[in-house]
């Protein structure tokens, strides 16, 4: 029987090529890196698979540390030894050993080495990622690309920068005067585009509802996301129930399980769908089910990841339905992909076909920018 062997994880520093600030705060610049944590799982005859995700603590609560540690002192001594096509004994093994509370437990940490085992899995069946997971319904997957929180006149410029870019996830600020002033730059420099505004929890229910107020003549926005506090549920059904707009949940919806109790509550009309707080793609993927079974809309979103995330999130995006492009960032933020074989034209993404996710890692890049710090 064909085993685990290894498995490595390296922490590592990918650079960021133009500056990003969300609702909750900075994510990086120029001048700082973003830290990344990628997961090698290697077989005793020779085969392997890679993960990734991003530690930004600022969004969610795992840090480079505990995701690095997590892996390598809980979770690989899980691995070695086991049948890597066994996943329902593996993930049982590490959610018996990582207990979830009440929500989800080291999901960060869980997703990198979870891509890590499809993507082994991928090549050892040789077959592509997204055939895991019932095949592709879409050969190209159209990307939406988020813009900072900036001046207007600057977010206006960045986004006829991205031409044709026919999607754009609006970073607002908590101001409804400002945040107006920003959407409108927006659509006057990318009048055809859809907008989808992104406060990530900084306004409060009046507020919110004082934004989409000022804004009701801009047709193309199509929704809000995360309006307010993650924890917030009766802020985001207050919003809801009143908004003239849909209403997606993002950091307030972090398993299936939350999404059900969202669904019951009736605080949003769609789920932004993103692997890494979910724990893995096929966690992922039972959140699909409970939202089209509650006719709750798909959204599809990242972290920013490099090649390796923003891979396995288009792989699954690919065998769904999406209201919107998939606000995927990394090629308009990072400095690298980290990985060979990505293609890219327009700002559609081809779903690739080779064995697991069909892209080839950069390990030279991703050894050479270890971060200095060696986390035990």
């Amino acid at each position: 029987m064909r085993k685990i062997a290894h498995v490595d994880v390296y922490p590592t520093a990918v650079g960021m090529m133009d500056v990003f600030n969300i609702g909750t705060g900075f994510v990086g610049d120029t001048g700082s890196a973003g830290d990344h944590v990628f997961v090698k799982i290697t077989t005793d005859d020779g085969y392997t698979g890679w993960g990734e995700q991003r530690a930004l603590p600022s969004w969610s609560y795992e840090t480079t540390e505990s995701i690095t540690s997590t892996i390598r002192h809980h979770i690989a001594p899980l691995l070695l030894g086991q049948d890597p096509l066994n996943l329902n004994a593996i993930h049982d093994a590490i959610y018996n050993a990582l207990k979830p509370a009440v929500s989800n437990g080291h999901p960060f940490a869980k997703a990198a080495v979870d891509i890590a085992l499809e993507d082994l899995r991928g090549r050892i069946l040789e077959i592509p990622l997204h055939t895991l997971f019932g095949g592709k319904r879409h050969n190209t997957l159209p990307l939406s690309y988020a813009l900072s929180i900036d001046t207007p006149e600057i977010m206006a410029l960045k986004a006829k920068a991205l031409a044709p870019c026919t999607c754009f996830k609006v970073k607002v600020a908590g101001t409804p005067g400002a945040d107006e002033e920003r959407l409108r730059a927006v659509n006057e420099a990318a009048p055809d585009a859809k907008l989808w505004i992104d406060a990530n929890q900084s306004y409060t229910p009046s507020n919110a509802l004082e934004l989409l107020k000022r804004v009701t003549d801009i047709r193309e926005i199509y929704c809000m996301e995360q309006p307010v506090a993650s924890l917030d549920w009766f802020g985001m059904q207050r919003v809801r129930n009143d908004a003239p707009i849909p209403i997606a949940i993002d950091e307030g919806c972090f398993t299936y399980y939350d999404l059900a109790k969202i669904a019951r509550l009736a605080c949003a009309d769609a789920v932004v769908l993103k692997v890494c707080k979910s724990g893995g793609l096929a966690e992922c993927l039972k959140s699909v089910h409970v939202a089209e079974a509650n006719a709750l809309e798909l959204l599809g979103s990242g972290l920013t990841e490099a090649g390796i995330g923003f891979i396995a999130s288009v792989h699954l995006f690919s065998t769904l339905d999406l209201v919107l492009p998939a606000e995927l960032n990394a090629p308009a933020f990072l400095e690298t992909m980290a990985v060979h074989g990505i293609e890219i034209h327009d700002h559609t993404v081809t779903v690739p076909d080779g064995p697991g996710l069909g892209v080839t890692p950069d390990e030279d890049y991703i050894k050479a920018n270890l971060l200095k710090t060696e986390y035990t």
